[in-house]
């Protein structure tokens, strides 16, 4: 088939292309090309054309059968170096291979206490009919379960707060009105991206030098973890060895991965349940019936049925990791269309995710689309909020066990009443998909 000119592009500006409409509102942007162009269109920024792919068959191809002309982008290597989301080749291979055991099965189900005893110190510091940013509380929280597990120490509540900020900072790089700009012009945003990236390294040293001097010690009967097997790789030789630098990246790519994708999700997920009454109704009913009083762990979960298909539902409406970002190492053929090689390409997850022609009324929170044969009917690559192919997230098992377990906790103790003006939230698109105003509910005991 002969290739077509040009990716269509949807009306844009003379000079700053489509620079302004992404700016004000990014994903009804999108949702507008798409509708306009199809699944593959180009966005005209000022400096670079941004290339945006929405076809479950664009994701196979680029993260499975032709992942080689799609490399990570320079934004990954500038946030997170050469931690496991930016790497490529032989060094993600071997990175791989020395963090995997950290997230087997068994080690992830050894994990649920944790997850529980940490969620429940978070709960102690809730009064009764106090309104909270549940976004900001989710974040909080997954950041103390990430060290009762992954870290192997209490974190007491407050006690991360400058890491959290300095974590959370990473995000303004991705800020809309920011990454619209060519990497060289110094925005505010930039600013505190760069000193959030150094306030971040700093922890990270300080970690570091704590498990390496002794004064980092793992609570109770905890098995040694992150901060104990990097410094193993770290003093190791052949494959099984990483550079000082590359430990300081993989320590900061997992305290920013590490607790940031679930509490978005889990806050989406309070956000779905405070505005549908009559499946938090349910949902409570079924925690209720099920755990009977009992703690959440993995030998009770998977019989959360609803549970689970809200963690699923709210994946699937608000995908944490809204798009993936690759760059083409080579021209490709995409539709009949040339993309150049050296082009950044961006894989729409939260257009995949709304898709009418995948899921009925898209935009609505619907647990039960879940159930029967739907999931296993569904093209693999129209539901992919872990990514997909042989680089699909190393967390995924411990963020679905961790989401289900604190969701089952505070929800056999608490529910929350939406307190914001209406229920139209304006989501934005930074490293991962945040609120613009947060997310205020009013914390009752049930």
């Amino acid at each position: 088939m002969p290739q077509k000119s040009t990716v269509p592009s949807p009306e844009g500006y003379p000079v700053i292309g489509h620079a302004a409409q992404f700016a004000r509102s990014p994903f009804h942007f999108v949702e507008n090309a798409i509708e306009e162009c199809g699944d593959l269109y180009r966005m005209e920024l000022p400096g670079t054309d941004v290339y945006v792919m929405a076809h479950p068959e664009h994701l196979r191809r680029a993260l499975v059968t032709d992942i080689d002309s799609f490399g990570k982008t320079d934004d990954f290597q500038r946030v997170f170096g050469n931690g496991l989301l930016s790497t490529e080749g032989e060094q993600w291979s071997r990175q791989r291979e020395i963090m995997q055991p950290l997230f087997g099965r068994d080690r992830i189900s050894g994990y649920a206490p944790y997850m529980v005893e940490a969620t429940e110190q978070r709960l102690s510091t809730w009064p009764d009919g106090e309104t909270r940013d549940m976004e900001s509380e989710m974040q909080d929280l997954t950041l103390e379960i990430l060290f009762a597990t992954l870290f192997g120490r209490t974190l007491s509540p407050g006690e991360g707060e400058n890491l959290r900020e300095a974590s959370d900072g990473l995000n303004r790089w991705f800020t809309p009105t920011s990454w619209l700009m060519p990497p060289w012009v110094p925005t505010p945003a930039r600013r505190e991206f760069s000193e959030s990236s150094e306030r971040l390294r700093t922890e990270v040293d300080r970690l570091l030098a704590e498990q390496a001097y002794g004064s980092q010690q793992t609570d109770d009967d905890r098995p040694n973890g992150l901060i104990a097997m990097l410094q193993q790789a770290r003093e190791a030789s052949g494959e099984d060895h990483m550079s000082k630098d590359e430990v300081e990246d993989q320590m900061l790519t997992m305290i920013f991965a590490g607790y940031e994708t679930t509490a978005a999700a889990l806050a989406f997920a309070w956000f779905s349940l405070a505005t549908n009454p009559e499946i938090r109704r349910e949902f409570h009913d079924e925690l209720d019936t099920v755990l009977d009083g009992d703690l959440p762990c993995p030998k009770n979960v998977d019989d959360l049925e609803l549970t689970n298909r809200i963690v699923k539902e709210t994946l699937r409406l608000y995908p944490p990791v809204h798009t993936i970002p690759r760059q083409t190492t080579e021209p490709v053929e995409v539709d009949g269309y040339r993309i150049p090689g050296d082009e950044q390409v961006h894989l729409s997850v939260i257009a995949l995710h709304r898709d009418e022609r995948y899921y009925d009324e898209p935009k609505s929170f619907r647990p039960d689309r879940w159930t029967g044969n739907f999931e296993e009917e569904l093209d693999e690559y129209a539901y992919v909020p872990f990514g997909g192919g042989r680089r699909t997230c190393i967390g995924r098992d411990f963020a679905l066990l961790e989401a289900t377990l604190v969701l089952a906790r505070i929800g056999q103790n608490y529910q929350f009443d939406w307190m914001g003006e209406d229920t139209n939230i304006t989501i934005e698109p930074e490293i991962t998909t945040q609120t613009k105003n947060g997310l205020p509910m009013r914390i009752r005991k049930r």
